[in-house]
């Protein structure tokens, strides 16, 4: 039968593996971003990131999260002899690609607004009982996606950058009326991150554990 002592021993020593198994198995993460400052739609760019340069066999995913914004000016007018109501949506779609225009991830920020207006007075103006003019819309639109694929993993490891397409399309709509005059002014920006999660651990086999078992 064992001693105290020795039982004590052994959970000293098991606990020690335990905290370093914790250790050696935590997944890490590098993050890299770049970004594209305000510019009128619609427009064609690029963003450079670091490609991931430590052992590739370590890398588990990569996901993509991009932050649009869009700002700008609508206007319309109803040209309808009866009532209505005129809805518009100022926006653009933002997409980051790979190097083939595949896309990655995409986001549409969008501002909106809803009026009720009369028939048409008469005056193509923006303005009056059958138009509106607005200035200094804004909106905000995230996402993050992720990958796994062998392919991509592959793409974004090396000792260089990867340099990813980004274009903003303006987007802007409006709707409600049958005979409608719109007019937009959009201008977009956006924001990308690129995070590396590895992993280059090795967690201790069966049989480890069992060699420590030995010791209660």
């Amino acid at each position: 039968m064992r001693s105290l002592q020795q039982v004590l021993a052994g959970f000293v020593v098991f606990g020690s593996c335990m905290m370093l198994t914790v250790a050696l198995a935590g997944a890490a993460t590098i993050t890299y971003s770049a970004s594209v400052s305000l510019t009128p739609t619609n427009w064609n760019n690029t963003l450079s990131f670091p490609q991931y340069n430590l052992d590739p066999a370590c890398l588990k995913s990569i996901c993509f999260e991009m932050n649009g914004h869009v700002e700008g000016a609508a206007k319309f007018e109803s040209l309808d002899g009866n009532p209505a109501t005129v809805a518009m949506n100022l926006q653009s779609t933002i997409t980051l690609s790979r190097p083939d225009n595949t896309p990655l991830v995409t986001v549409i920020p969008l501002a909106n607004t809803s009026d009720n207006v009369t028939a048409f007075d008469g005056v193509i103006d923006f303005g009056g009982t059958s138009g509106r003019t607005y200035t200094g819309l804004s909106g905000n639109a995230s996402d993050t996606k992720c990958t796994t694929a062998p392919a991509d993993l592959a793409l974004f490891s090396g000792t260089g950058n990867i340099v990813l397409p980004i274009v903003a399309t303006g987007t802007s709509y409006g709707s409600g009326a049958g005979n409608l005059i719109l007019q937009f002014s959009t201008s977009a920006s956006a924001g990308a991150t690129v995070t590396y999660t590895y992993d280059c651990s090795t967690p201790a086999s069966d049989s480890t554990w069992g060699r420590i078992k030995t010791l209660f």
